[in-house]
C-alpha cells in the first residue's frame, strides 16, 4: 500500500519587520491518507492548510517531522522526484502551447516520445470532457475549461498523489459545481490519492472520503463529513462547520445546565463533569404541538420566532429562547402559518444533542 503518512510535521515562520502579522507556526501534524482516498483539508484562510500542502509537495521544507509514501521516506526528496502532481487556484497553462501540448508537457519532461504523449494527452482530454479541444490555445478557453486542462495535465503522468490548492475558488458558482462533479467522477475512475485544500464546507462535504478541519496551525479533527458534522470535538470545529446553536454550560450530577440555567437536561454517564458546550443541529429542532404528550427522552424549549426566511427549499427560523437565539429548519409545509413574533414550542430528542469541549 502506498499510503501517504505525515508524521509530526512542523513548520515555523518568523515574523519579519515589514509584516505586522504575528509569526505563524504549523503545530505537529500526524496524519495518514490512505491510497486512493480523497482527503480534504478544510479551514479558514491562514489556518495552515496550504502550508501543509506545500510541505507534502516538497515546495517548503519542514522544521521537524517526516513524510512517507508507502515504505519510502520522501522528506528530503526534491519536488520533481516525488511523482506528485499539483493543481493551483490558477490553471498556470503555457499560453504559447496548444491544449494537448500543455497536457503532455510533463510527459515530455519524462522523455516520452511525441506520438505517445500526444495520444495520452488526447485520451485524457476525453476524460475531462474536452475531446476535440487539443488544437486550441488557453486564451480560447473559458476559466472552467482551463481548469479542466490543468486537471488533465496533472493526471496524465499518473501521479502517486494529486495535490489541489483551492482549484475552483476563482470560478463562478455554476462552474464550481460542474467542476466538483467532474473531479468526483475522475477520482472514482482513476482512484488517485487526492489531498485537497479548501475553505468551502460544501465543497469538502461533496467531494471527500474524509476531512481534516484546521485552525490556527492545528489539525483539530479528522473524520468522515457526517461524523464531523454530527459529533464535532470542539466548539471551534462546530462553528466552522456552520453550526450556530452552541450554548455554554456545565455538566454536574448527571445534568447539563446552561450558564443562565434556562436550559437543563440529563446526560449520559459517559459525559464528564465540568465546563461543556451544547451543540444543537438546526435540522434536529422540530416544532412541537401543544396537545402532544411530552416525552422524557426529549428537551422542550419555548420561544418566540424572531426571523423566518426561505433558504434553498426550506425555511430557516431564528427563535429566541430565554437569552439564546436558536436556528431551526422547517419544510415549506411545516412553516405554513408561522410568523415573526409568534410563540413556538421546539422539541429535540436528547440523543440528538451533542456535548463538546472548548
Amino acid at each position: 500500500m502506498s499510503d501517504l503518512r505525515i508524521i509530526n510535521l512542523e513548520k515555523q515562520y518568523s515574523q519579519t519587520p515589514k509584516k505586522k502579522n504575528p509569526a505563524f507556526s504549523l503545530k505537529p501534524v500526524d496524519l495518514t491518507i490512505n491510497e486512493g482516498e480523497f482527503f480534504s483539508l478544510l479551514g479558514p484562510s491562514g489556518c495552515g492548510k496550504t502550508t501543509l500542502l506545500k510541505l507534502v509537495a516538497g515546495l517548503v521544507q519542514p522544521d521537524a517531522g517526516e513524510i512517507w509514501i508507502g515504505d519510502a521516506n520522501i522528506t528530503a526528496v526534491p519536488p520533481e522526484a516525488r511523482r506528485f502532481a499539483m493543481v493551483f487556484q490558477q490553471s498556470l497553462l503555457f499560453p504559447h502551447m496548444t491544449v494537448e501540448d500543455n497536457v503532455g508537457f510533463g510527459l515530455k519532461m519524462q522523455k516520452i516520445g511525441k506520438k505517445q504523449r500526444l495520444a495520452q494527452a488526447r485520451d485524457m482530454l476525453v476524460h475531462v470532457g474536452l475531446d476535440g479541444f487539443g488544437s486550441r490555445f488557453p486564451d480560447q478557453l473559458s476559466g472552467g475549461q482551463q481548469q479542466r486542462v490543468a486537471l488533465a495535465r496533472a493526471l496524465v503522468s499518473n501521479p502517486r498523489v494529486l495535490l489541489m490548492d483551492e482549484p475552483f475558488s476563482a470560478l463562478d458558482p455554476g462552474l464550481r459545481e460542474e467542476m466538483r462533479d467532474l473531479l468526483s467522477r475522475i477520482h472514482k475512475e482513476f482512484r488517485v490519492t487526492v489531498l485537497f485544500v479548501t475553505h468551502d464546507r460544501e465543497e469538502a462535504f461533496h467531494l471527500s472520503d474524509r476531512i481534516g478541519v484546521m485552525s490556527e496551525g492545528r489539525l483539530l479533527q479528522v473524520g468522515k463529513a457526517k461524523d464531523i458534522y454530527e459529533q464535532p470535538e470542539s466548539k471551534k470545529v462546530a462553528r466552522f462547520l456552520g453550526l450556530k446553536n452552541i450554548i455554554e454550560g456545565n455538566v454536574a450530577n448527571g445534568r447539563f445546565a446552561s450558564m443562565d440555567q434556562a436550559i437543563e437536561f440529563p446526560v449520559g454517564e459517559s459525559i464528564k463533569s465540568g465546563a461543556s458546550y451544547m451543540v444543537l443541529r438546526p435540522e434536529m429542532l422540530k416544532a412541537a404541538h401543544r396537545h402532544d404528550l411530552q416525552s422524557p427522552d426529549s428537551l422542550y424549549l419555548r420561544g418566540t420566532i424572531q426571523q423566518l426566511r426561505f433558504n434553498h427549499g426550506f425555511y430557516t427560523a431564528t427563535v429566541q429562547v430565554e437569552g439564546h437565539q436558536l436556528e431551526s429548519h422547517f419544510s415549506n409545509q411545516e412553516a405554513e402559518g408561522m410568523a415573526v413574533g409568534q410563540e413556538i414550542l421546539l422539541v429535540v430528542e436528547l440523543d440528538a444533542i451533542h456535548l463538546t469541549s472548548e
